[in-house]
């Protein structure tokens, strides 16, 4: 039987166009964070959280409707590289520009080396995390738990502290320090070899309901 030609290449069904939404919503959350100026970091940094959190629900939701989708092995393998690559630029670069920004406006030379160290520390984990995750798709190796935390929780990680340290003075005077920390933990449990349970039907409730109260935490 021959074989349809398609006009472009890959393999396109619900789940890899919310993957894809997702990863748009991170770069704007980028081009963001790359154009602000300094006296509007407030303002900005809410939207950048904001597009943190939505690209996190993407993700977090995209392979809950690939398993409701009818799929063939090449559809299956490209939905597992393409939930990686952009899981890199969401959760990996877009997290770690987060940091570096923040660390550049506390005029503190030690706030900013010790940020540095901490972003080279995620993304070297971070993106070994990843790798790893591939190797085992691949293999199709089916379990009900992950090794260690998944990328994506930092999408939900950091704008849940960062609503909570805006609210509260002592916290919003030492919030260098305390991002770096949380992206240094984050790092270890990226690759933390322990098992961590993957979500089920309660747990995206969860999510969402996480997601939506920082919505209204971030903009009241």
């Amino acid at each position: 039987m021959k074989q349809e030609k398609k006009l472009f290449i890959g393999c396109f069904n619900k789940s890899v166009i919310l993957t894809y939404i997702g990863v748009v919503f991170a770069l704007t959350g980028i081009f963001t964070l790359v154009e602000f100026q300094e006296n509007e970091l407030i303002e900005r940094m809410k939207f950048v959280m904001f597009c943190l959190i939505i690209s996190g629900l993407c993700d977090l939701f995209d392979g809950f409707i690939a398993r409701k989708c009818k799929r063939n092995e090449i559809q299956k393998a490209f939905g597992i590289q393409i939930d990686t690559l952009c899981d890199i630029i969401s959760f990996v670069i877009f997290p770690s520009i987060i940091l570096y920004r923040m660390s550049t406006q506390y005029r503190s030379e030690i706030i900013f080396i010790v940020s540095i160290v901490m972003i080279v520390l995620y993304v070297l984990c971070g993106i070994t995390r990843l790798a790893w995750f591939n190797i085992l798709a691949n293999n199709e190796c089916k379990t009900t738990y992950y090794q260690g935390v998944p990328v994506t929780y930092i999408s939900f990680v950091i704008p849940v502290f960062y609503v909570i340290i805006q609210r509260i003075p002592f916290l919003l005077r030492n919030a260098g320090y305390i991002f770096a920390v949380i992206y240094g933990i984050m790092a270890f449990l990226f690759v933390a070899n322990w098992k961590n349970k993957k979500p089920s039907g309660k747990w995206y409730v969860f999510f969402s309901i996480v997601a939506i109260v920082t919505f209204v935490l971030l903009f009241i």
